[in-house]
């Protein structure tokens, strides 16, 4: 007896998204079984190209609430299970087999992917298909909304990646930014000071690089009580970085220390107190969160730090402070491993010229400048230091 196979449908709300549905809406189109598109008002071609691309879509006026938004075109949706993508999201066909292969007709689950954030390259778990049993799965929150399910449902990791660019165009993720600034101030949990909307006010401010109310809001949250650490952790990585903008130094590595000693394990925290301390000038204290940092590892998925990232740059402030201590061996294995992290990236090989010319080996700084100016032709440093190498000369040119 063969039995069919569980359908998957699509649900999108969207508002003046013609732009961006040929990278969104039309590669997955011919391969779900439903998409459900909920338009807020769009004024573009948006509803028409969604239509075409065959899906069925729902007019809904705007209620300055995203889970509203979700939830009408949840209602809508009839398929064995639904999963969701904005008009600034893409899902490729690899990705989207990935996620039907963990279906099955009665699952009781919630299917996690990646979501990577172009360009700037964060990436964070999300929540991205459930089963559509009206009454036991919503959207909540007015904005940054979560969707919530029955809490013994369990949780399964996929190996999915959806792309979001929407916050690629400066002028655009402003705008956005400021929009959802206005709705997170009008939320009755933000006025209430519960954690996660005190957090997402204060995260937003900050991007807004409006520091001194961002400071205020995540001070507030650093205080709330906060069940999820992760989130907790980041807040206070926030509060250190706003406080460096507006120079309160003192108070910046306060908040930094303060995450360390609250979660020592946690590896974002000792990255960032390490690349605090050496921007100060405290090199010898921060080379010691920075090794501690690698070994913990510096990412958190749940809000979006890029662990491969940050370890090359951990890495490559270590070689920093190994080098600038004489400690050549150290510093040649931090920046080898920085090398390994980014292939692409010149800064590794120009920093092994300098620790090999430190070293008299000037024939092998000139192999190290060769690599760099093979991955950037128009490194400065890197030509300035291979000319002089050159030139018959060599031995003390170096930048510690």
């Amino acid at each position: 007896m063969t039995f069919a196979a569980a359908t998957l449908g699509l649900a999108m709300i969207m508002k003046n998204e013609a732009v961006n549905l040929s990278r969104s809406l039309a590669p997955v189109a011919p391969l779900v079984d439903e998409m459900v598109v909920v338009d807020t008002g769009s004024t573009d071609q948006s509803i028409e190209l969604a239509r075409a691309l065959g899906a069925r879509v729902l007019d809904f006026q705007w209620t300055d609430d995203f889970s509203e938004a979700r939830n009408f075109g949840l209602a809508a949706a009839t398929t064995d299970f639904v999963f969701w993508l904005d008009g600034d999201n893409s899902l490729s066909p690899e990705g989207l087999a990935e996620l039907r292969r963990h279906l099955s007709p009665g699952l009781k689950a919630v299917l996690w992917a990646t979501e990577v954030v172009t360009p700037q390259g964060d990436r964070l778990w999300q929540k991205r298909v459930w089963p559509n049993l009206p009454g036991l799965v919503r959207w909540e929150g007015r904005i940054h909304e979560q969707l919530t399910h029955p809490p013994d449902w369990p949780q399964l990791a996929t190996g999915a990646e959806i792309l979001h660019w929407g916050y690629a165009e400066p002028v655009s993720a402003r705008q956005k930014g400021e929009r959802n600034l206005s709705l997170l101030l009008n939320c009755p949990e933000t006025r209430a000071g519960q954690f996660y909307w005190l957090y997402q006010t204060g995260r937003t401010l900050a991007n807004l690089r409006r520091y001194p109310e961002a400071v205020l809001w995540l001070s507030r949250a650093a205080e709330a009580r906060a069940a999820n650490r992760p989130l907790l952790g980041h807040t206070l990585i926030l509060l250190s970085q706003a406080l460096g903008r507006l120079g309160r130094h003192p108070e910046a590595e306060e908040a930094a220390r303060r995450l360390v000693q609250l979660e020592p394990g946690y590896g974002p925290g000792h990255y960032h107190l390490g690349r605090l301390l050496f921007e100060a000038g405290q090199t010898a204290e921060a080379g010691q969160w920075l090794e501690s940092a690698l070994i913990l590892g510096t990412g958190d998925r749940v809000w979006g730090a890029d662990q491969e990232s940050c370890n090359f740059k951990a890495a490559f402030l270590l070689g920093r402070v190994w080098a600038g201590q004489g400690r050549r061996g150290p510093a040649r294995q931090a920046f080898g491993l920085a090398g390994e992290l980014a292939p692409h990236s010149p800064e590794p090989p120009f920093a092994l010229a300098e620790v090999a010319l430190a070293e008299g080996a000037a024939g092998e700084a000139k192999g190290y400048l060769e690599c760099a100016l093979k991955l950037a032709p128009g490194h400065r440093r890197a030509r300035d230091l291979y000319a002089f190498l050159s030139g018959g000369q060599g031995g003390n040119h170096v930048r510690q």
